[in-house]
């Protein structure tokens, strides 16, 4: 399992669930609640953390299944459905509200389906390269199904292990190289093959969950940020002809929502250009 530079807290949930977590800043501070992407972690969220506990208190946590948080098959059909149901569990565990929820690619996707449901403790959404604004027909989901399975994720080589870790940077920052680590680490683990279960489950939870059609039923005030060099999104093979810009603008079916492309950025935009993502996140906030 990683470190974390933060003290690690954990909580319990659905009674046999623990949710680790880190929580920076002051306690009565506005909070900000993280939700990372698929094969993400608390650690994804450093460079954000560090940039806005000034003046928001920062709360990142593991979904099930990664990090530090319970790691076992679920037997959940829905993923995304299912850490949406955690999230929520977590929220109120914790008795926080008027919470600002951010949800980076799949963590943006299971934030969606939090928003949704309209808990009474949501006040506000950022979504940073979202997943579910990108569509897919019924045979480009079993290709992406294909590549995303648990069996192919045990075989992946060290080089395609860092080849896939490179294409969500422009210009890796120092951190990546020590995620890879942890994924090298996690390789050898003995719990390796119910992680990789968990990522195929996740893959599938986006792809059998869509939530483009319900964008327009979002309450709440919406922050969509997107990194103008994200290789991720859209799928370069299955939708060649699309530009990220275009996907970020399907943002706009929501009701009160603000769209911005962060410079010099790809798909982990929040690592890749943290001043220009945490700067713009506080300008949205503020405004």
């Amino acid at each position: 399992m990683p470190n974390y530079k933060y003290e690690t807290k954990k909580v319990t949930i659905f009674d046999d669930i623990q949710i680790a977590y880190v929580d920076e800043g002051a306690e009565e501070a506005p909070v900000i609640v993280m939700v990372h992407g698929l094969g993400g972690y608390i650690k994804n969220w450093y460079p954000t953390i560090d940039g806005l506990s000034d003046a928001y208190r920062c709360i990142a946590l593991d979904l099930p299944g990664y990090g530090q948080s319970t790691l076992r098959d679920f037997e959940e059909e829905d993923y995304i459905d299912f850490f949406a149901r955690s999230l929520d569990a977590f929220v109120q565990k914790q008795e926080l509200n008027n919470v600002i929820l951010m949800g980076h690619s799949m963590g943006g996707q299971v934030s969606i389906v939090t928003a949704l449901k309209k808990p009474n403790w949501l006040s506000q959404l950022i979504l940073a390269a979202p997943a579910g604004f990108e569509t897919f027909t019924a045979e480009e989901a079993k290709i992406l199904e294909q590549f995303s399975s648990a069996t192919a994720l045990m075989s992946h080589t060290e080089d395609q292990i860092r080849a896939a870790y490179k294409i969500n940077f422009v210009d890796m920052p120092e951190l990546a190289e020590e995620m890879i680590q942890d994924r090298l680490k996690a390789k050898e683990a003995p719990w390796f093959p119910e992680y990789a279960k968990v990522r195929e489950m996740g893959v599938k939870g986006m792809l059998s969950h869509p939530i483009y059609n319900e964008l327009d039923q979002i309450e709440v005030p919406t922050y969509v940020l997107f990194g103008e060099k994200d290789f991720l999104i859209p799928n370069r093979y299955l939708h060649a002809g699309m530009t990220t810009q275009q996907v970020a603008e399907m943002g706009n079916k929501i009701p009160n929502v603000k769209i911005k492309m962060i410079e010099a950025a790809g798909h982990m935009l929040q690592m890749d250009n943290p001043a220009g993502f945490n700067r713009a996140v506080k300008q949205m906030l503020t405004n």
